[in-house]
């Protein structure tokens, strides 16, 4: 296991393909870490396998990036709770996805950390999406209209 630490998210990977130069940064009162190896202005990408890959920023990927507010997208299965929840707040539309064994996911966006807490503290099962998961990226792809609380199946309600 390697950690990699990124804009404050430490993330735990397999394996680690470096397509930049770097330099070491000692670190000998660290308990922790006696070295790191630092790379400025560099693109993380973390694949299905659990291997990164650290290669060129462009100036399109660090202008998405670097976006002023925080988009934080959040998924559950729980979809009236989440609906619910997100109703009269700011969000991103409530984007419906299939999984495995004919499970819905319900995904969207939030822009505060704030709003975060009360989200994990109300709606079951949510959990945030990082950018290397397929939900995350599915999102940007798929067009879709913000879901109709009426419609959605009430079962989920009684779900673990």
């Amino acid at each position: 296991m390697w950690i990699i630490k990124a804009k404050g998210e430490s993330y735990y990977v397999n394996h680690v393909t470096c397509e930049l130069a770097w330099s070491t940064k000692e670190t000998p009162d660290n308990n922790h870490t006696k070295g790191s190896i630092k790379i400025k202005k560099c693109l993380l990408v973390i694949d299905d396998d659990n291997c990164a890959t650290i290669s060129h920023l462009s100036a399109e990927d660090e202008a998405r990036l670097s976006g002023k507010s925080k988009i934080i997208r959040i998924i559950t299965t729980s979809g009236y709770e989440l609906k619910k929840f997100l109703d009269n707040r700011p969000h991103g539309v409530v984007k419906t996805m299939g999984g495995a064994c004919s499970r819905t996911f319900y995904v969207s966006e939030i822009y505060s950390e704030k709003l975060l807490t009360l989200a994990l503290l109300a709606v079951p099962n949510l959990r945030v999406l990082m950018p290397n998961e397929d939900y995350y990226k599915w999102y940007d792809q798929f067009e879709q209209e913000d879901i109709d609380i009426d419609a959605i199946d009430y079962d989920d309600l009684y779900e673990d």
